[in-house]
């Protein structure tokens, strides 16, 4: 009885070789061994090695001394409430009290958080307000330039309102924001 299963055996592989031209075993190898499988290998241990290589490039993550004297609080008057709002959904990237999240600390996503926060500083920085002898129609221009991108949804940036849900800005923000921007300028362009 053995041998009757190891003939049919047999006769399948000569049949299959007769057939197709090839041998089962060799179909079987070149399965396991197959050419995409070798190359997402290699294209993961490539990803792997790049990432763990580019956490030797990190980049400087500060929040630079500033003087009361030249805060936002200190030139504009702000609410308490519209002061909370600022602070919640425009703080993290336009000032210089920026509480660094645990992915700011893992390249390469820290590039991209680093330089956010870099270009919000240097757009509008409530921490460093004033420009002396620009006051106070730098004010007002930012002012301005606030009330247009919340308005907008140009701000807060989408890519940080996916990580910090709660700086989503509602249409009841958006409109605090901008009749506060408004008293101000009025009030600024008066002095």
């Amino acid at each position: 009885m053995a041998n009757g299963n190891g003939q049919n055996i047999i006769l399948l592989q000569e049949a299959f070789q007769r057939d197709y031209g090839l041998r089962s075993e060799s179909i079987q190898q070149g399965v396991r061994g197959s050419p995409m499988k070798k190359i997402f290998k290699w294209i993961l241990l490539i990803l792997v090695v790049g990432f763990v290589v580019a956490q030797f490039f990190q980049v400087a993550r500060t929040n630079p001394p500033f003087a009361a004297a030249q805060t936002i609080d200190n030139i504009v008057n702000v609410p308490a409430d519209v002061h909370a709002t600022l602070t919640r959904a425009c703080g993290a990237c336009h000032s210089n009290q920026t509480d660094w999240p645990w992915y700011s600390h893992v390249a390469p996503t820290s590039w991209f958080v680093v330089d956010h926060v870099n270009d919000g500083r240097r757009h509008m920085n409530f921490s460093t307000w004033v420009r002396p002898g620009h006051e106070p129609q730098d004010s007002i221009d930012r002012l301005k330039a606030m009330c247009r991108e919340v308005q907008s949804g140009g701000m807060p940036l989408t890519s940080f309102e996916i990580m910090h849900w709660h700086s989503w800005l509602s249409a009841d923000d958006v409109k605090q924001i901008c009749d506060w921007s408004t008293a101000e300028q009025k009030r600024l362009g008066t002095m």
